[in-house]
């Protein structure tokens, strides 16, 4: 069933929806965490109740209905997001972590402690790793669109046809292992908490969804702050002069400064983002084969990824 467009209720749900999950639920994690449930859980709840919540209203409030319709790729969206935010995190973390210790106690000696600032109320701390991750985020992605090495495995994720939340976790192991490291290195070294980090994961599960749902919101101001809906839907463009920009994981700050950032609806445009994808008629569909697609021939951007005549 889908909502009225033309009602006040429609109305009001486009522009209220994102700032109740990205407020509520890392709040709401917050406050059980403060009630003693394990932060990790509490964040693989968050994440969880945020899926569902977008399940729901991409149903309800379809951008492009026609989006909602399964092109032969659920089950490697599914396969895909187990093994990138499942399985993967679980052998990676333990190994960043082991990796950079002698890095974070070398800064902590030179600092007489660790450079987190954990006296912070929670949600300055929250927004200030958002902050540095996007900083490093940014840049990873942005190489993974310039480097070609980096964009066989990056291609993984542009091969999706349609956007749906879910879509949010397509990416190849290699890829994903790469935006982590780019995105927690500095916040690891500087000795942030887990319970922040569990909020963050929160946050960035929101706002990643968020970029990739097929639910019709308006952010008006927050498109100053946050790269979603509208702004990311460009990132997918087939056209690489759209989608060459908007990398920013959660925030669009960085695309500001850097000169990255396209929103042609700031400027009355309000065609929409056309057809997103790849180019390559052949490449793979299927998990397996993306799986393998970085390490033949022919996967490079210019081959796969080149801009329309």
């Amino acid at each position: 069933m889908q909502l009225n467009k033309n009602s006040k209720l429609y109305w009001f749900l486009q522009r209220a929806y994102f700032p109740a999950l990205i407020v509520g639920l890392p709040a709401a994690a917050w406050l059980a965490i403060q009630n003693n449930v394990h932060f990790a859980v509490a964040t693989y709840a968050g994440v969880a109740a945020a899926g569902l919540l977008y399940f729901v209203f991409e149903r309800l409030m379809p951008y492009r209905p026609h989006w909602n319709q399964l092109d032969g790729d659920l089950s490697n969206d599914l396969i895909s997001g187990t093994v990138a935010y499942g399985i993967l995190p679980k052998i990676l973390s333990p190994l960043y972590i082991a990796f950079l210790a002698g890095g974070t106690a070398w800064l902590a000696s030179l600092a007489g402690g660790s450079l987190w600032p954990s006296d912070w109320p929670i949600a300055a701390q929250v927004v200030l790793l958002m902050l540095a991750g996007d900083a490093g985020r940014y840049w990873g992605h942005r190489l993974a669109h310039e480097v070609p090495f980096l964009w066989r495995f990056h291609a993984v994720h542009h091969s999706a046809t349609r956007l749906w939340f879910w879509n949010a976790t397509r990416q190849h192991p290699v890829d994903k292992a790469w935006f982590t490291f780019t995105e927690l290195l500095v916040p690891t070294l500087m000795g942030v908490h887990g319970e922040v980090l569990g909020l963050y994961l929160i946050a960035t599960a929101v706002c990643g969804f968020a970029q990739h749902c097929n639910v019709d919101l308006k952010l008006g101001p927050l498109y100053w702050l946050f790269n979603v809906v509208e702004l990311h839907r460009w990132h997918h463009s087939k056209k690489i002069e759209e989608s060459d920009n908007n990398y920013g994981n959660n925030l669009i700050v960085y695309d500001r400064i850097f000169g990255t950032y396209f929103h042609p609806e700031n400027n009355g445009d309000n065609r929409g983002v056309g057809e997103i994808g790849l180019l390559n008629p052949d490449y793979p569909k299927n998990y397996l084969g993306q799986l393998a697609a970085p390490f033949k021939k022919g996967s490079d951007k210019p081959a796969d990824y080149q801009a329309q005549p």
